[in-house]
């Protein structure tokens, strides 16, 4: 196993990577693990970009350095377990950032409970992760914000009668997909399709085709990159009379638009985070890190590269102060800096309950227009107004 890892992270150039020329106290050992190839490799490769800008601009404010260590998990649950063990159990890091998809984090996090290593994720949302109450286990983002947040446009801008819901099998897609409905059905909005489909599925059309006999005037589409392009693409061939398209995680990415080009306008999707949506008091900390992504990636940071790099920034500070500023870097201590957090983010306000959850976390849903993610809900935060109806095909 180990062997087979060192591999795979010799092979992708990712493995036991320093960044920086920092100096000063011992140096911090960070580990990441996140896919960069495999299924949900489009997510976890933005994630990672962000943490390695973390990493840099750490040692350059805090004049530390920091060894960085990677490991592509192959969206693979048991590649994800590998990963955290190597770190670790060998690496011996400090703190451990990064996974995407709650089937691979589940069991990582298990991993780094049992090597009593603190794990920060950003990318799983299922409420059974936090629910064991693992005491190294925090994460930025959780169901309830996303749900909200999709139920709400639809019920206060769409004022929709009819939806479709069409989900992933994976446990992280069928739990929003069940919130999200029971919270259309408690608002008076009928879900006359809730279906789900396998991971690897490739021909969505009989199951978009019942969308189209019952009449549904959104269809909402839990589930991840692949999934998305699938459907849409299907739904574009049988021309589909909705009146809006939604996706949960991903949407919106860089690759994304690469991927799916005019196909991706109108779409909706949830964030985090979308450019000049950070709170008044983190306008000038988004433009940093905005300013600072761009000069090193010649991009725009997607909301799934800012979590990857908060991900990083507070674990990394973290340890830092809860070593004392001395290079004591103990996981309790971490883990208490982790719990006292309570500052105002280009997220929002981040702080973490006695579970590791975040307690003040609210997405946002945004529709690409002319290439662009333009915020319509909630309106507090809107940067636009919605263009509905409207699908990239058509429709109705």
């Amino acid at each position: 196993m180990r062997r087979t890892l060192v591999r795979a992270a010799l092979a992708a150039s990712l493995v036991g990577i320093w960044i920086g020329t920092g100096l000063g106290a011992a140096p911090i050992k960070l580990g990441a693990h996140a896919p960069q190839t495999g299924s949900l490799a489009k997510h976890g490769i933005e994630q990672m970009k962000g943490i390695r800008l973390a990493a840099e601009e750490f040692e350059k404010s805090h004049k530390i350095k920091v060894d960085l260590f990677i490991y592509d998990d192959e969206s693979n649950p048991q590649k994800a377990v590998a990963a955290v063990e190597k770190l670790a159990g060998v690496d011996k890091v400090n703190g451990i950032v990064g996974g995407y998809g709650s089937n691979l984090v589940g069991p990582a996090s298990e991993a780094a409970e049992r090597y009593d290593t603190p794990y920060l994720t950003t990318g799983a949302v299922d409420t059974k992760l936090s629910a064991k109450k693992f005491k190294n286990f925090f994460r930025l983002n959780n169901m309830p914000g996303y749900a909200a947040a999709q139920s709400g446009t639809i019920k206060d801008l769409f004022k929709a009668k009819k939806v479709a819901i069409l989900y992933n099998s994976l446990s992280a897609t069928t739990e929003i997909a069940e919130v999200v409905k029971e919270q259309l059905v408690r608002a008076g909005i009928a879900v006359p399709v809730f279906e789900k489909f396998e991971k690897g599925t490739t021909n969505y059309k009989p199951i978009l085709l019942k969308v189209k006999d019952a009449g549904c005037e959104v269809l909402l589409v839990e589930g991840y990159f692949p999934d998305y392009v699938g459907t849409l693409k299907d739904a574009k061939i049988l021309n589909l009379p909705v009146k809006a398209y939604m996706g949960a995680w991903g949407i919106g990415t860089p690759e994304f638009t690469r991927e799916l080009g005019p196909m991706s306008e109108y779409v909706y999707g949830t964030s985090i985070w979308e450019m000049g949506t950070a709170p008044k008091a983190a306008k000038q900390e988004e433009a940093g890190i905005v300013t600072a992504y761009k000069a090193k990636f010649k991009e725009e940071p997607s909301y799934i590269a800012m979590l990857g790099y908060l991900s990083g920034k507070y674990m990394l500070e973290a340890i830092y102060k809860g070593g004392g500023n001395a290079g004591s870097y103990g996981a309790e201590n971490t883990r208490k800096t982790l719990r006292a957090v309570d500052v105002v983010s280009p997220l929002g306000r981040v702080a973490f309950d006695d579970k590791g959850d975040p307690r003040y976390f609210s997405a946002v849903l945004f529709q690409t227009q002319k290439g662009t993610q333009v915020v319509v809900y909630p309106r507090e935060r809107a940067q636009g107004s919605v263009q509905y109806p409207a699908v990239p095909w058509g429709g109705k």
